[in-house]
């Protein structure tokens, strides 16, 4: 059954309303400019790169600001042969249980690996990145964090990113 596309807009506006009156610097901002990239060659020979937006992070490195109003729109490279048991979780705006356990359910590196193995994509990427997706205000990410983000993950050939939201 196809939703009504008013009905889905209806929605979006009341979430857009309900974030604007809850979270203190909410500047919510439309991408205009998002074009459709097509792959460049079949995903059987394409190298995948993760980005998840669940506040993952390797054992050792800095977690995520939890405590700021303003979220934090910083990013942690994520190593391609990472160990499960290195991923951490640091995020206030979801219940981080489930990927502590299985880090998969955030982050589906082993899936992304038995993809590989089974030819369905034609590598792992050599790195991945690991947000949190908290920020009301997406300005930074947008105008300096994306960018970055981008060249790292096009310096370690991947030609196609999962995103897996937290």
């Amino acid at each position: 059954m196809a939703l009504d596309h008013e009905i889905l807009d209806e929605k979006y506006r009341s979430w857009l309303s309900r974030i604007a009156s809850t979270h203190h610097g909410a500047n919510h901002r439309v991408n205009d400019e998002a074009g459709f990239a097509r792959l460049s060659a079949p995903l059987e020979r394409t190298t995948v790169a993760l980005v998840t937006t669940a506040g993952a992070h390797v054992r050792g490195q800095q977690p995520f600001t939890v405590d700021d109003v303003a979220g934090d729109p910083t990013f942690r490279p994520i190593p391609g042969d990472v160990e499960t048991a290195d991923l951490r979780f640091s995020h206030t705006h979801y219940d981080t249980s489930s990927a502590e356990t299985d880090p998969n359910v955030v982050f589906p590196i082993d899936r992304l690996r038995e993809s590989a193995a089974a030819g369905r994509i034609g590598d792992v990427s050599s790195m991945h990145i690991g947000m949190m997706g908290f920020n009301p205000d997406p300005t930074e990410i947008a105008d300096v964090t994306a960018g970055r983000v981008a060249s790292i993950l096009a310096e370690a050939g991947a030609g196609a990113v999962l995103l897996a939201p937290g």
